[in-house]
C-alpha cells in the first residue's frame, strides 16, 4: 500500500470514528472512544466473525455468499447481545425487512439467525462487543474480515 492509499486509509478510519463519537455522544454515551489495534489476533473481532463465516460458506463460494453471511453473522452477533424478550421482539421486527422469495423462505432465514445467535453464544459467550462494521474480501486465495466493535465502558472504581 503506497504513502497516498496509507493516508486515504487513516482519513477514512479516522471519519468513521468520528461519526461513532457523535452518535454515542447524541444517545448519551461516554465521549472517549479507546481503538485497541493492539490485541492479538484470536482477541480481535474480526477473528471471531471469520471463524462463525468459515463454517457458514463452502471453499471456493463467490464473494457474494460470504457478503450475504457475514451480514447475517453481524445481524444474529448483536442480537445475541440483548435479553431473550428483547431479542425475540428484534426477531420479530427483522423478519419485514428480510427480502425472501416467499414466507417459508423467510421463515429459514428467521431460523438460521437464531442458529447463528446460538453459535455465536457458544463460541463466545463472554464476548459482549457490538459490531458496528464488517467486510469480507479476497486476498489472494484467503478471506479476510476487518471489523470494528464498541463495548459498554468499564464503570470507574470509586475509592472508599
Amino acid at each position: 500500500m503506497g504513502r497516498a492509499s496509507r493516508r486515504k486509509a487513516a482519513n477514512r478510519t479516522q471519519g468513521v470514528l468520528d461519526e461513532a463519537r457523535n452518535i454515542i455522544e447524541r444517545v448519551g454515551g461516554p465521549k472517549e472512544i479507546v481503538v485497541r489495534r493492539d490485541l492479538p489476533q484470536e482477541e480481535k473481532i474480526s477473528h471471531a466473525l471469520c471463524e462463525l463465516l468459515e463454517s457458514e460458506i463452502p471453499d471456493n463460494s463467490p464473494l457474494e455468499e460470504y457478503r450475504a453471511a457475514l451480514q447475517f453473522i453481524v445481524i444474529a452477533w448483536n442480537m445475541s447481545l440483548l435479553d431473550a424478550g428483547t431479542r425475540f421482539h428484534a426477531l420479530q421486527e427483522l423478519a419485514p425487512r428480510i427480502k425472501a422469495v416467499d414466507e417459508v423462505e423467510r421463515c429459514e432465514i428467521l431460523a438460521d439467525v437464531e442458529r447463528l445467535i446460538a453459535r455465536k453464544d457458544a463460541l463466545f459467550p463472554h464476548d459482549k462487543r457490538a459490531v458496528v462494521s464488517a467486510a469480507v474480501r479476497f486476498e489472494g486465495n484467503e478471506v479476510r474480515v476487518t471489523a470494528a466493535a464498541l463495548t459498554a465502558p468499564q464503570p470507574s472504581v470509586v475509592g472508599p
